[in-house]
């Protein structure tokens, strides 16, 4: 490679890098800020937190918001969440898992503009923008946390490397997405029979034994091995074909982040096994384009795709004249860029909650160490420093306080009328009411009065 072409892509990744400190203050700064507005939850932040204070406390994951001790590897197998264990001990606040999961965004917008850069240059820099404030990312931010954020920059990574014919790192990048949840062995499969089908026989079908037998490893072994009742607990995941329009909406959406220019390269199959999973669900959820975490996994796949199938049909052009193909990474942007004002954070406010900032001064008054039970929105704020439990808590563990926000009620995990009629029975179980600020009720009872719910 001319030095002048070298130099020209070491300044070009440089900037990416710029690019991707850029998302990483975003993405922290939006998720940080939603914490403090109160609108962070305990499912799923809350149940994570849990689980990472105890790693981080040499402890299997138990999360009391699950339930009495319940072992959260036998909800979901991702244990790549201990990783986060040391962060937890420099930071023991909910708020610390949010920064992770930027940095995780912003790593995988590293991966995708470094690719975008050596293989379109200065073009590319479109192109990382783009990916960094698509739907999908922001979905996953605006969703609080959750584990397949670690899936986002290992797939960048995985299939940047399957572009640039990096068959081995491909192969490394690839198999710790089987750390990260039970269903990512389909994906791992996916990029094992893409090494096969590229020449790489042997490590292909090493990598996707490996996916392919994972599955059911950890489906019908390993995650019943640490639930209670012995079995998957989404085993009775239905199937079905209901929502055409629903579905063939999200494909759509899917499509519309790169103007369909992903379908010009075979590396777009390697999203095939996670989207179809979601399109033959029941569960409208999945194929949702809104504050979901599904989507961002897709994102790294259709970007990168898309950038190689750009560079493919450059390369097969006979005149050096300009072509709509070198203005498509701008029109990408554009669409992105379009689309922003919709988005969770390009409809964020950005301003302090006065509220919240009463209600926060309010659970103060809990001393650490406490046990609460806390409706869902509170929970994340307290998860640091006591033990907090879901309100009401059915298993009838006794607690000490009780923390809802009366004007932001979910009828998570527990529906509204089920939280009305815990409150009515409240006084009747020693409980009286301490304070409240910003919508937000305390309730206490001493110790001494302390009992199982009944």
């Amino acid at each position: 490679m001319p030095v002048g072409e070298k130099m020209r892509i070491t300044g070009g990744i440089a900037i990416t890098f710029g690019i991707s400190a850029v998302f990483f203050a975003l993405y922290a700064s939006f998720s940080l800020l939603e914490h403090a507005r109160l609108r962070t939850s305990g499912y799923d932040l809350g149940i994570f937190h849990q689980a990472v204070a105890s790693y981080a406390d040499f402890r299997p994951p138990i999360s009391p918001l699950k339930g009495a001790d319940y072992h959260l590897l036998g909800d979901h197998f991702h244990p790549i969440l201990a990783t986060l264990a040391p962060l937890h001990r420099i930071w023991p606040d909910a708020g610390s898992l949010l920064v992770a999961q930027a940095a995780l965004i912003a790593l995988s917008v590293l991966a995708v503009g470094r690719y975008a850069v050596r293989t379109l240059g200065a073009k590319g820099h479109a192109i990382a923008v783009a990916y960094g404030s698509s739907w999908g990312l922001q979905g996953l931010a605006a969703f609080d946390f959750h584990e397949v954020a670690f899936a986002v920059p290992l797939l960048a990574f995985a299939t940047a490397a399957l572009a640039e014919e990096r068959w081995k790192a491909a192969a490394a990048w690839a198999l710790p997405l089987l750390l990260v949840k039970e269903d990512m062995g389909f994906t791992v499969a996916a990029v094992g029979a893409y090494l096969a089908w590229k020449g790489r026989r042997g490590l292909g079908a090493g990598v996707a034994a490996a996916g392919a037998a994972a599955v059911p490893l950890t489906v019908l072994v390993l995650i019943p091995a640490f639930n209670r009742t012995g079995r998957y607990p989404y085993s009775g995941t239905e199937l079905g074909l209901t929502d055409p329009v629903g579905k063939a909406a999200l494909v759509g959406w899917l499509l519309l982040l790169t103007l369909g220019l992903c379908l010009t390269s075979p590396l777009v199959l390697i999203a095939v096994p996670s989207l179809g999973l979601r399109l033959l669900s029941d569960n409208p959820l999945y194929w949702s384009t809104g504050e979901v975490h599904y989507n961002a996994i897709l994102m790294p796949v259709l970007f990168i795709a898309m950038t190689g199938g750009l560079a493919a049909l450059r390369a097969a052009r006979t005149r050096p004249a300009r072509s709509p193909v070198d203005l498509a990474p701008y029109a990408v942007l554009l669409v992105a860029l379009a689309l922003l004002p919709s988005t969770p954070i390009g409809d964020c406010s950005w301003r302090a909650d006065p509220r919240a900032r009463a209600a926060r001064g309010l659970l103060e008054r809990i001393p650490d160490g406490a046990t609460v039970a806390a409706g869902n929105n509170l929970v994340p704020q307290l998860t640091g420093r006591t033990t907090v439990v879901a309100f009401p808590d059915p298993s009838g563990r006794p607690y000490d306080w009780v923390a809802l926000d009366l004007e932001r009620r979910s009828n998570t995990p527990r529906t509204v009328g089920e939280q009305d009629a815990a409150l009515a029975e409240l006084p009747g179980r020693g409980f009286r009411r301490l304070a409240s600020s910003g919508g937000v009720v305390l309730f206490h009872r001493p110790s001494a009065a302390n009992r199982p719910a009944s």
